[in-house]
């Protein structure tokens, strides 16, 4: 690898894994493979796969591993000053080393290797404005961008009739809000998602343009409708009623359109992606998560569409469903429905509405970590959120080590705000403990509801990235929600990092260990 790096290229990552032996004095074969390449104005990004052989008769597999390097440019060699754009292809390069002596004819191959290596149109990569030498690593969003329809009746609605109210447009859709909730709290998302080449798309669009947002991995088709939800909700802001046409995400966000953003979901410190996916989708942009090691984020978006889960659970970290879709998506993995959840009245008791809530739900959740869940996240509406995990793993802090700092400005206002000795942690890598924390959410006057749970998974994907604790940013993700539904907007204008350090502070000191054994 060495033979490829120039003056002025960084040499990012190097993943081993010794296979078999060497011995001092043995002939090596060496091959290098260009997996993937990102190429911008002024560097280009390119994973390698790197693997040695022995030259016995044998040939066997003794080192495998991947490698990342940023380049000033693809040229391996100052003379050569043409190179042919070529589609881009898997790439080998076999070099036969004896000690530190390098044959011409690894030269040769190496020369004819830089013939292949641009592809024919290069996609622009964004520069990430939160820090030059992250590597334009950001966390990545793949699902639906919407436009929501809200509908808000003055007076109590009537079967057979309308009614005055007031209606508007909102940018809307669950992963493209968590995108912008993670954008206003300083972290910059790389979006994946599809609208059509009309009016809705076009306003969903310049909303995203004028936010200062990528639009490389967005998708505009013509011939197509934007996916739409049209909701209707009471005086209070409840949901009453909602359609959504959203079936453009399932057929142009296909594995092979996600499959052109590997190098961003293999270079990312998070990946997040809504149930609006195909399986098929969905599953594609697992396996790439897979490889490289990035923790994935799942999002359920409905109770129909949880379920989805059932297949790719080995490769889920984090999960957010609320009570409804835990419990359907437990049923996925073994019909008959086994598991169910009966909605209690509000109560003014929310320690004994905790209880409750606990053990009408702790068979689901169980059954759900057996699974392969990671982390559940689930949230309680006004009563909180259950943190669950069993053998909990320092996820994001391996990420952190093959990643820069992803630490925002917000991020370092809160990271001193959070009391030092936690009353209730997650068990130590390596434990055979399952636990159950229960989180309570800060009170709030209510303005709307649509947007909450999209904001607290925004809050918590912004904190993860930014190297904040599990429980810490379950707790930023339970402030951003507050924050979220005293505003009318699904996300709110600006966050206050006060306002959020002290919410997230109160939640951490009244958190309660539901179950540790």
């Amino acid at each position: 690898m060495l033979m490829l790096m120039q003056p002025g290229a960084v040499y990012a990552r190097q993943s081993l894994k010794f296979a078999a032996p060497v011995y001092v004095g043995d002939e090596v074969l060496v091959q290098v493979q260009a997996l993937h390449i990102r190429a911008s104005t002024t560097k280009h990004i390119v994973k390698f796969g790197t693997k040695c052989f022995t030259s016995d008769s044998d040939n066997l597999l003794a080192v495998d591993g991947e490698a990342l390097a940023v380049l000033p440019s693809l040229y391996l060699r100052q003379q050569l000053n043409q190179v042919a754009s070529q589609s881009l292809a898997p790439l080998n390069l076999s070099v036969s080393m004896a000690g530190a002596t390098t044959t011409s004819s690894a030269l040769r191959r190496m020369e004819s290797v830089c013939r292949h290596l641009l592809p024919s149109s290069p996609p622009v990569l964004h520069q990430n404005l939160l820090g030059a030498m992250r590597l334009e690593s950001s966390p990545v969003i793949i699902g639906g961008m919407v436009l929501d329809i809200h509908a808000k009746p003055s007076m109590q609605p009537h079967p057979g009739t309308t009614v005055p109210g007031m209606v508007k447009y909102v940018s809307g859709g669950v992963a493209r809000n968590i995108a912008e909730c993670i954008c206003k709290l300083e972290t910059q998302p790389f979006m994946i998602s599809v609208v059509g080449n009309d009016m809705a798309g076009d306003f969903l669009l310049k909303y995203w343009r004028s936010a200062g947002l990528c639009t490389d991995g967005i998708l505009q088709v013509d011939d197509i409708t934007t996916p739409i939800v049209s909701n209707v909700f009471d005086g209070s802001g409840e949901l009453i009623a909602g359609v959504a046409s959203v079936g453009a995400v399932e057929k142009f966000l296909s594995p092979t359109w996600i499959y052109q953003f590997r190098l961003h979901i293999s270079t990312a410190p998070l990946l997040m992606l809504d149930a609006n996916l195909s399986p098929d989708s969905l599953e594609a942009a697992c396996k790439i998560a897979h490889e490289s090691g990035v923790p994935v984020f799942f999002e359920p978006v409905s109770l129909a569409k949880g379920s989805r889960i059932a297949p790719i659970a080995k490769y889920i970290t984090y999960t957010s469903p609320n009570e409804i879709e835990l419990v359907a998506m437990a049923n996925s993995f073994s019909p008959p429905e086994k598991y169910n959840f009966v909605k209690m009245e509000q109560s003014k008791n929310k320690a004994k509405a905790v209880e409750h809530l606990f053990e009408m739900l702790s068979p689901a959740m169980f059954f759900l970590l057996e699974n392969g869940i990671k982390f559940l996240l689930v949230t309680l509406g006004s009563n909180g959120v259950f943190v669950c995990c069993k053998e909990c793993t320092s996820l994001m802090d391996q990420q952190k080590s093959e990643m820069m700092s992803f630490l925002t400005p917000l991020l370092e206002k809160l990271e001193g705000c959070f009391p030092s000795n936690m009353l209730v942690d997650l068990p130590r890598e390596g434990s055979s403990r399952t636990c159950v924390i229960h989180l309570p959410a800060v009170s709030a006057s209510v303005v709307s509801l649509t947007g909450a749970g999209d904001c607290f998974v925004g809050g918590v994907i912004s904190a993860l990235c930014g190297g904040l604790g599990m429980m810490q940013s379950v707790a930023v993700g339970i402030a951003i929600a507050k924050s979220s539904v005293e505003s009318e907007a699904n996300i709110p204008d600006k966050f206050s990092a006060a306002t959020i350090a002290d919410d997230a502070r109160r939640t951490l000191l009244s958190a309660k260990m539901m179950w540790c054994k």
